[in-house]
Protein backbone atom coordinates (compact mmCIF):
# COMPACT_ATOMS: atom_id res chain seq x y z
CA UNK A 1 0.00 0.00 0.00
CA UNK A 2 3.06 2.31 0.56
CA UNK A 3 4.87 1.79 -2.69
CA UNK A 4 1.51 2.20 -4.35
CA UNK A 5 1.04 5.78 -2.55
CA UNK A 6 4.39 6.77 -3.17
CA UNK A 7 4.17 5.70 -6.49
CA UNK A 8 1.12 7.60 -6.81
CA UNK A 9 2.85 10.91 -5.16
CA UNK A 10 5.11 10.39 -7.78
CA UNK A 11 3.14 10.42 -10.83
CA UNK A 12 1.44 13.57 -9.13
CA UNK A 13 4.76 15.16 -9.38
CA UNK A 14 5.49 14.19 -13.38
CA UNK A 15 2.25 16.07 -13.33
CA UNK A 16 3.13 19.02 -11.93
CA UNK A 17 5.19 19.89 -14.99
CA UNK A 18 2.38 20.76 -17.37
CA UNK A 19 1.63 23.40 -14.72
CA UNK A 20 5.27 25.10 -14.89
CA UNK A 21 4.76 26.14 -17.97
CA UNK A 22 5.31 29.82 -18.16
CA UNK A 23 3.46 32.85 -18.63
CA UNK A 24 3.90 34.43 -21.89
CA UNK A 25 4.53 38.24 -22.07
CA UNK A 26 1.98 40.11 -22.68
CA UNK A 27 2.13 41.43 -26.65
CA UNK A 28 3.46 44.73 -26.58
CA UNK A 29 0.31 46.74 -27.75
CA UNK A 30 1.00 48.88 -30.74
CA UNK A 31 -0.43 52.86 -29.79
CA UNK A 32 -1.29 54.68 -32.91
CA UNK A 33 0.38 57.52 -33.22
CA UNK A 34 -1.51 60.78 -33.04
CA UNK A 35 -3.04 62.12 -36.64
CA UNK A 36 -0.51 65.32 -38.30
CA UNK A 37 -2.34 68.52 -37.60
CA UNK A 38 -4.31 69.34 -41.33
CA UNK A 39 -1.71 72.07 -43.32
CA UNK A 40 -2.98 75.64 -43.74
CA UNK A 41 -5.07 75.87 -46.76
CA UNK A 42 -2.35 78.52 -48.66
CA UNK A 43 -4.12 81.85 -49.39
CA UNK A 44 -6.34 82.51 -52.42
CA UNK A 45 -4.44 84.71 -55.13
CA UNK A 46 -6.19 87.86 -56.50
CA UNK A 47 -5.14 87.49 -59.87
CA UNK A 48 -6.91 84.09 -59.95
CA UNK A 49 -10.59 84.94 -59.54
CA UNK A 50 -11.94 81.52 -60.24
CA UNK A 51 -9.73 80.11 -57.41
CA UNK A 52 -12.34 78.91 -54.77
CA UNK A 53 -12.00 79.15 -50.85
CA UNK A 54 -11.43 76.34 -49.34
CA UNK A 55 -14.74 74.50 -48.24
CA UNK A 56 -15.09 73.18 -44.49
CA UNK A 57 -13.76 69.61 -44.40
CA UNK A 58 -16.68 67.31 -44.34
CA UNK A 59 -17.33 64.56 -42.11
CA UNK A 60 -15.02 62.25 -42.06
CA UNK A 61 -16.94 59.04 -43.24
CA UNK A 62 -17.56 56.04 -40.49
CA UNK A 63 -14.48 53.78 -40.12
CA UNK A 64 -14.67 50.63 -41.32
CA UNK A 65 -15.20 48.14 -38.66
CA UNK A 66 -11.99 46.58 -38.71
CA UNK A 67 -10.44 49.69 -38.54
CA UNK A 68 -12.70 50.86 -35.92
CA UNK A 69 -12.18 47.24 -33.50
CA UNK A 70 -8.64 47.52 -33.98
CA UNK A 71 -8.35 50.60 -31.06
CA UNK A 72 -10.63 48.37 -28.85
CA UNK A 73 -8.81 45.72 -28.66
CA UNK A 74 -5.72 47.59 -28.16
CA UNK A 75 -7.05 49.08 -25.21
CA UNK A 76 -8.39 45.80 -24.07
CA UNK A 77 -5.00 44.08 -24.37
CA UNK A 78 -3.27 46.78 -22.57
CA UNK A 79 -5.89 46.64 -19.92
CA UNK A 80 -5.25 42.86 -19.72
CA UNK A 81 -1.54 43.27 -19.43
CA UNK A 82 -2.13 45.84 -16.62
CA UNK A 83 -3.84 43.95 -15.12
CA UNK A 84 -1.33 40.62 -15.23
CA UNK A 85 1.25 42.89 -14.23
CA UNK A 86 -0.92 44.25 -11.41
CA UNK A 87 -1.57 40.74 -10.30
CA UNK A 88 1.90 39.52 -10.19
CA UNK A 89 3.05 42.07 -8.52
CA UNK A 90 0.17 41.28 -5.90
CA UNK A 91 1.55 37.52 -5.71
CA UNK A 92 4.80 38.44 -4.91
CA UNK A 93 4.17 40.95 -2.30
CA UNK A 94 2.08 37.60 -0.91
CA UNK A 95 -0.94 39.30 -1.77
CA UNK A 96 -2.79 35.93 -3.32
CA UNK A 97 -6.30 36.58 -2.85
CA UNK A 98 -6.02 39.51 -3.82
CA UNK A 99 -3.84 38.72 -6.94
CA UNK A 100 -6.60 36.05 -7.90
CA UNK A 101 -9.28 38.65 -7.41
CA UNK A 102 -8.09 41.19 -9.57
CA UNK A 103 -7.54 38.42 -12.56
CA UNK A 104 -11.06 37.36 -12.02
CA UNK A 105 -12.41 41.18 -12.60
CA UNK A 106 -10.46 41.31 -15.70
CA UNK A 107 -11.66 37.88 -17.30
CA UNK A 108 -15.55 38.44 -16.20
CA UNK A 109 -14.78 42.02 -18.60
CA UNK A 110 -13.40 40.08 -21.21
CA UNK A 111 -15.84 37.49 -21.09
CA UNK A 112 -18.91 39.90 -21.45
CA UNK A 113 -17.38 41.87 -24.39
CA UNK A 114 -16.09 38.55 -26.37
CA UNK A 115 -19.85 37.50 -25.79
CA UNK A 116 -21.37 40.78 -26.69
CA UNK A 117 -19.27 40.94 -29.63
CA UNK A 118 -18.74 44.47 -29.81
CA UNK A 119 -14.85 43.48 -30.21
CA UNK A 120 -14.78 40.28 -32.76
CA UNK A 121 -11.49 38.33 -32.29
CA UNK A 122 -10.64 40.09 -28.94
CA UNK A 123 -11.44 36.49 -26.88
CA UNK A 124 -8.01 34.80 -28.60
CA UNK A 125 -6.13 38.25 -27.39
CA UNK A 126 -7.34 39.38 -23.98
CA UNK A 127 -8.85 36.55 -22.44
CA UNK A 128 -6.46 33.64 -23.21
CA UNK A 129 -3.77 35.48 -21.56
CA UNK A 130 -5.76 36.25 -18.80
CA UNK A 131 -6.97 32.73 -18.36
CA UNK A 132 -3.48 31.38 -18.60
CA UNK A 133 -2.83 33.68 -15.52
CA UNK A 134 -5.32 32.59 -13.50
CA UNK A 135 -5.08 28.81 -13.90
CA UNK A 136 -1.27 29.34 -13.03
CA UNK A 137 -2.47 30.82 -10.07
CA UNK A 138 -5.22 28.45 -8.93
CA UNK A 139 -3.31 25.42 -9.66
CA UNK A 140 -0.42 27.07 -7.48
CA UNK A 141 -2.91 27.19 -4.51
CA UNK A 142 -4.36 23.60 -5.33
CA UNK A 143 -8.06 25.31 -6.67
CA UNK A 144 -8.05 22.53 -9.45
CA UNK A 145 -12.23 22.69 -9.34
CA UNK A 146 -12.13 25.83 -10.32
CA UNK A 147 -9.58 25.64 -13.01
CA UNK A 148 -11.64 22.95 -14.22
CA UNK A 149 -15.31 25.08 -14.07
CA UNK A 150 -13.00 28.05 -16.19
CA UNK A 151 -11.38 26.18 -18.37
CA UNK A 152 -15.17 23.99 -19.23
CA UNK A 153 -17.00 27.49 -18.97
CA UNK A 154 -15.01 29.39 -21.48
CA UNK A 155 -13.98 26.50 -23.87
CA UNK A 156 -16.38 28.54 -26.90
CA UNK A 157 -14.36 31.34 -26.22
CA UNK A 158 -10.87 30.34 -25.74
CA UNK A 159 -10.36 28.80 -29.61
CA UNK A 160 -8.18 25.22 -29.82
CA UNK A 161 -5.61 26.63 -27.18
CA UNK A 162 -2.81 23.01 -26.58
CA UNK A 163 -1.84 24.58 -23.42
CA UNK A 164 -4.93 25.31 -22.00
CA UNK A 165 -6.40 21.75 -23.11
CA UNK A 166 -3.29 20.15 -21.05
CA UNK A 167 -4.07 22.19 -18.03
CA UNK A 168 -7.69 21.63 -18.21
CA UNK A 169 -6.43 17.51 -18.47
CA UNK A 170 -4.62 18.25 -15.39
CA UNK A 171 -6.68 19.31 -13.35
CA UNK A 172 -9.17 16.86 -14.14
CA UNK A 173 -6.55 14.13 -13.50
CA UNK A 174 -6.50 15.67 -9.75
CA UNK A 175 -10.37 15.57 -9.48
CA UNK A 176 -10.16 11.77 -10.52
CA UNK A 177 -12.17 13.00 -13.91
CA UNK A 178 -10.18 10.59 -16.11
CA UNK A 179 -12.52 10.05 -18.89
CA UNK A 180 -12.70 13.99 -18.88
CA UNK A 181 -9.01 14.29 -18.83
CA UNK A 182 -7.98 11.76 -21.25
CA UNK A 183 -10.59 13.50 -23.61
CA UNK A 184 -8.64 16.95 -22.66
CA UNK A 185 -5.12 15.70 -23.07
CA UNK A 186 -6.73 14.21 -26.34
CA UNK A 187 -7.46 17.56 -27.34
CA UNK A 188 -3.65 19.12 -26.61
CA UNK A 189 -2.21 16.03 -28.60
CA UNK A 190 -4.21 17.19 -31.82
CA UNK A 191 -1.91 20.05 -31.57
CA UNK A 192 1.09 18.65 -30.17
CA UNK A 193 1.31 14.83 -30.93
CA UNK A 194 4.71 14.40 -29.18
CA UNK A 195 4.27 16.03 -26.44
CA UNK A 196 5.36 13.53 -23.73
CA UNK A 197 4.36 15.10 -20.77
CA UNK A 198 0.77 14.88 -22.40
CA UNK A 199 1.26 11.50 -23.32
CA UNK A 200 2.41 10.77 -20.26
CA UNK A 201 -0.72 12.23 -18.55
CA UNK A 202 -3.23 10.28 -21.12
CA UNK A 203 -1.40 7.08 -20.21
CA UNK A 204 -1.98 7.32 -16.04
CA UNK A 205 -5.51 8.76 -16.50
CA UNK A 206 -6.30 5.73 -18.90
CA UNK A 207 -4.29 3.13 -16.66
CA UNK A 208 -7.24 4.77 -14.08
CA UNK A 209 -9.91 3.43 -15.87
CA UNK A 210 -8.66 -0.06 -17.08
CA UNK A 211 -8.04 0.93 -20.07
CA UNK A 212 -4.48 -0.72 -20.14
CA UNK A 213 -4.10 -1.44 -23.75
CA UNK A 214 -4.69 2.15 -24.88
CA UNK A 215 -2.30 3.13 -21.99
CA UNK A 216 0.32 1.19 -22.55
CA UNK A 217 0.64 2.71 -26.78
CA UNK A 218 0.18 6.17 -25.01
CA UNK A 219 3.16 5.06 -22.55
CA UNK A 220 5.58 3.51 -25.26
CA UNK A 221 5.14 6.43 -27.54
CA UNK A 222 6.53 8.66 -24.83
CA UNK A 223 9.40 5.65 -23.97
CA UNK A 224 9.91 6.55 -27.70
CA UNK A 225 10.77 10.53 -27.04
CA UNK A 226 12.89 10.25 -23.82
CA UNK A 227 13.49 8.55 -21.00
CA UNK A 228 10.28 8.21 -18.40
CA UNK A 229 10.55 8.67 -14.61
CA UNK A 230 10.55 5.16 -13.23
CA UNK A 231 8.20 6.42 -10.81
CA UNK A 232 5.52 6.63 -13.54
CA UNK A 233 6.61 3.53 -15.16
CA UNK A 234 6.51 1.45 -11.58
CA UNK A 235 2.49 3.49 -11.75
CA UNK A 236 1.55 2.07 -14.65
CA UNK A 237 2.98 -1.37 -13.99
CA UNK A 238 0.70 -1.62 -10.76
CA UNK A 239 -2.41 -0.59 -12.94
CA UNK A 240 -1.53 -3.50 -15.28
CA UNK A 241 -0.05 -1.66 -18.26
CA UNK A 242 1.93 -3.80 -20.40
CA UNK A 243 5.60 -2.46 -20.67
CA UNK A 244 7.85 -3.52 -22.45
CA UNK A 245 11.10 -4.12 -20.91
CA UNK A 246 14.20 -1.37 -21.62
Amino acid sequence: MNLRMESSLSTRRAMDALLSTPTPAAAPVAVAAPAPAPAPAPPVATERPRARSPSPPAAAPPAPASESTAPAIQRQQQAGGDAIAQAQNLWNAGSRDAAIDLVQQSIAAAERNAKAGTTPGAASTVLVPLVREMARMQLAEGRFGAVWEMLTRLEPLLGNQADLWAIRANAAQRLGRHQDSVHAYMMALQSRPDEQRWLLGTAVSLAALGQTSSAAEMAEKARAIGPVSKDILAYLRQNGVPLRDQ
